[in-house]
This record gives structure tokens, C-alpha cells and sequence, in this order.
């Protein structure tokens, strides 16, 4: 009788201890990283894209070491970032995560687009292409999209990088994303992306029909050097705003690797 009491008294301890590893787990922060990473080309070296330092770029998501990046302005075997170079891929392979590339326009005999990186198994990932009107000159741009699992919950992760030119370029191709979008809602969804806009451009007010920003008080995210205007975001979706709290958002102070700051969104599930 001793030694079964003994054994369901160690049994119960053994429980609790690994119920509270649960629980401390779930409470860590799962951190999210949007950042242009200028096809790694820092900017103080010229004449611009003259060089490529992909290392630089690896260090500061090593340094900052997000669960998730997504990223803008990526090459893909390129003459100007090197012909045998896939941006994300390297990216990927000295970070140790998993990536997933999606290609927007011809560029340098290459390709250039978005990529996300995942310190978690990939479960599915989507490339959409983002054209603007037929009487634009804007830019085609592409949308990532990857379906992961944070503890025991499926998550979604995107990047985009929208046109520079106009808001009517950039309205285009919101309400393509918007669609896009659609087939993911019942999923949590976090959007970075640089969306070359003001947080109180007018186009906002579409984007927001499925996505919310986490702030009013936005960190200002370019240039690199003394930034004066926000252009970057992490954005999310109703059910996001459901299954997570937000820790804290900010900017990484990196001066070097490109023209912009990598912006940080650290998210906790909530009790």
C-alpha cells in the first residue's frame, strides 16, 4: 500500500511538473520580424546594389532570432546579387530556418519577391501574384503565404511588398490580396510587409476590412539612419486579435544591412 501511494504521489508530482513546462511554454512570446532587406545591399556602400552582404542581413535575424521574418525586395539568382545566389535560401540556411520564396517581376536576369522564414515546419505554402491596372506603370508585386502549427494551433504568415508608385496601384492590388486572403480566415492570420504607405493613407481603410493594425503609435521604420516616416507593418486578422495578445512592437536598431529597420511584433496566446 506504501509503495502504490509513493508511486501515485511521484506520479502526480511528475504530472504537475509537466503541466507547468506547458504552461511556461505557451507564455513565451512568439516573435514576428517584417523586414526589407534591400536585396542585401547596405546602403551606405555606392553606387546602390552595387554589393551584396547577405551574411549582415542573416546576423541581424540570428541576433534578434524571430520564430518568424517575413521579407521584401529579395533576389533570386540575379546578375546584381549574384547568379548562383537565392536570397531566401542562403537567408534560410544561415538562420536554420525553413523559407518560402514567392517571385513578383524579372529583374537583373533574375527574379526578384517576397520570402517568409519559419522556425517551424511548413505545412503548405501559396505564391499570388499582385499586378496593377492595365493603364498603370506601376510594378507586379507578390504576396507569401505559409500554413504552420504554434502549439497545437495553425497559424498563417505573409509577406508582401506593394507597389511604390500610387495609391490606385496600391488599392489594385490590396483588394487581389483581400481575395486571396479569404480562403485562410479561419486561420489566425500575421501580414508584415512593407506596404510603402502612411498608416493613415486612405487605402488603410480597405486593408482593414480583413486586417487591424496592433498600435496607434507606430515605430518609425525608414530610413535606416535617423527614420522619419512608418512604411512597414505587422498586421492582424480577427481571429488573430481572438487567440493572440500583443507583448510588445518595435524596431531593431540596424543601421547597416539595409534601408530599413527591421520591425518586431512579439505576440503571446492568450490565457
Amino acid at each position: 500500500m506504501k509503495k502504490t501511494i509513493q508511486f501515485v504521489c511521484s506520479s502526480l508530482i511528475l504530472l504537475f511538473l509537466m503541466m507547468g513546462c506547458s504552461l511556461k511554454k505557451s507564455l513565451e512570446p512568439i516573435k514576428f520580424m517584417s523586414y526589407n532587406i534591400h536585396i542585401a545591399s547596405p546602403p551606405s556602400i555606392l553606387p546602390a546594389f552595387s554589393s551584396t552582404d547577405l551574411p549582415a542581413v542573416a546576423d541581424v535575424i540570428a541576433r534578434e532570432s524571430p520564430d518568424f521574418v517575413a521579407m521584401q525586395e529579395v533576389d533570386k539568382y540575379t546578375v546584381r546579387s549574384g547568379k548562383d545566389s537565392h536570397q531566401a535560401k542562403d537567408i534560410a540556411e544561415l538562420t536554420g530556418m525553413s523559407y518560402h520564396f514567392a517571385d513578383a517581376v524579372d529583374r537583373s536576369e533574375g527574379v526578384q519577391g517576397v520570402a517568409v522564414l519559419s522556425k517551424y515546419p511548413i505545412l503548405q505554402a501559396d505564391s499570388y501574384k499582385l499586378p496593377t491596372p492595365e493603364t498603370s506603370d506601376g510594378e507586379t508585386r507578390s504576396l507569401a503565404v505559409i500554413l504552420t502549427e504554434v502549439e497545437k494551433t495553425k497559424v498563417v504568415f505573409m509577406s508582401v511588398h506593394l507597389d511604390h508608385r500610387s495609391d490606385v496601384d496600391r488599392q489594385y492590388q490590396v483588394e487581389q490580396i483581400l481575395e486571396y486572403t479569404k480562403k485562410y480566415d479561419e486561420y489566425p492570420i500575421i501580414f508584415g510587409g512593407d506596404f510603402n504607405m502612411k498608416p493613415d493613407n486612405e487605402v488603410f481603410k480597405i486593408v482593414e476590412k480583413q486586417f487591424m493594425m496592433v498600435t496607434n503609435n507606430h515605430p518609425l521604420t525608414f530610413p535606416e539612419t535617423n527614420p522619419r516616416t512608418t512604411i512597414d507593418f505587422i498586421l492582424l486578422n480577427k481571429k488573430a486579435m481572438e487567440v493572440f495578445e500583443v507583448v510588445d512592437y518595435y524596431t531593431v536598431d540596424e543601421q547597416y544591412a539595409s534601408d530599413h529597420l527591421p520591425l518586431v511584433l512579439e505576440l503571446r496566446f492568450k490565457k
